[in-house]
């Protein structure tokens, strides 16, 4: 090539070559299978010469495409560090950067927010995945997945902002009509909103720490959900007693339309962590949005509930 001008061509061909799949490159890179096809296609006839050999399961490179991708991966590479280095010289965040979050963190606490991320960065382009799963971050090309979650996986580099704790409520109606829990055992006559952990294929216990003591009661109401907007949903209706993490429910105990039940009762809850591959330590862009969630996150997660 004698420009510059077949470059995104030649990060979409790289990419199909490493997963071995037009599809697999398309949900990694946010394109059209069709547009993925279609810039291999135009790479192609530059060059003169097939890079793949296609079938209707698999995808594999030609000989001549062997060759080809060793050398587009250093040239590829090599710009991208040197575009990254000049412009964070110049004082400029610029790129894409692919962000996957859980549902209930994002919408709460971070998508509020985001504006202020985005006029700080105008040249990132930021695409946001929601999602409760732990995706392969190298195989999604993820570069920052934002979890509620203890398990450290060693294959990825992580930031801790703090940790959330379960918060038993239910609403003013609620308790006027069924009365006041004073002990988790009172929980077993009192209707509840139990989760549903569909791995599990059943409903979550209630396990309720006071001190040293520990104190678990089986989910077996007539109310179970498996989304906890639902739950929410169903507490402030008045449907029973329901538990969730804190930063969700602190809104609706501020404004009276739900109660802290069993407040001397409390359950640890896992730790809000954002995961990203040891190769992206140095990413500017990386680094920009680590920066944003601790600005977000970290004030947020040490409100707390007030008993």
């Amino acid at each position: 090539m004698r420009s510059l001008r077949h470059f995104n061509e030649l990060q979409t061909f790289l990419v199909v070559a490493e997963l071995g799949s037009f599809s697999a490159a398309a949900k990694r890179l946010g394109l059209a299978r069709s547009t993925v096809s279609t810039q291999i296609q135009a790479l192609e006839r530059v060059l003169g010469f097939p890079l793949f050999l296609r079938t209707t399961r698999h995808v594999s490179l030609t000989a001549d495409g062997e060759r080809y991708a060793t050398r587009a991966a250093v040239l590829v590479s090599g710009l991208e560090e040197l575009t990254a280095e000049f412009s964070q010289r110049a004082g400029r965040v610029a790129g894409r950067l692919h962000v996957q979050m859980t549902e209930s963190i994002a919408n709460t606490l971070v998508l509020p927010r985001m504006a202020e991320f985005l006029r700080a960065y105008p040249d990132l382009a930021l695409r946001i995945s929601l999602s409760e799963r732990a995706p392969d971050l190298a195989e999604e090309g993820i570069d920052v997945a934002l979890r509620l979650s203890d398990n450290k996986d060693s294959a990825y580099r992580y930031k801790r902002f703090g940790q959330v704790s379960f918060v038993m409520v239910a609403s003013p109606a609620y308790l006027a009509r069924f009365g006041v829990p004073r002990h988790p055992n009172d929980l077993l006559r009192h209707q509840t909103i139990d989760f549903f952990d569909g791995d599990a294929g059943r409903a979550i216990d209630y396990v309720l720490v006071k001190g040293r003591e520990s104190i678990t009661v089986a989910a077996d109401g007539d109310l179970a959900v498996d989304n906890a907007r639902a739950g929410l949903t169903c507490a402030l209706a008045g449907l029973g007693i329901y538990e969730d993490f804190d930063f969700l429910l602190r809104p609706h105990l501020a404004e009276g339309k739900l109660v802290h039940v069993l407040p001397d009762w409390r359950r640890p809850g896992p730790a809000v962590v954002a995961l990203y591959p040891s190769g992206h330590q140095n990413s500017a862009p990386v680094r920009a949005f680590l920066r944003f969630l601790d600005m977000v996150l970290s004030p947020a997660l040490k409100g707390g509930v007030a008993a």
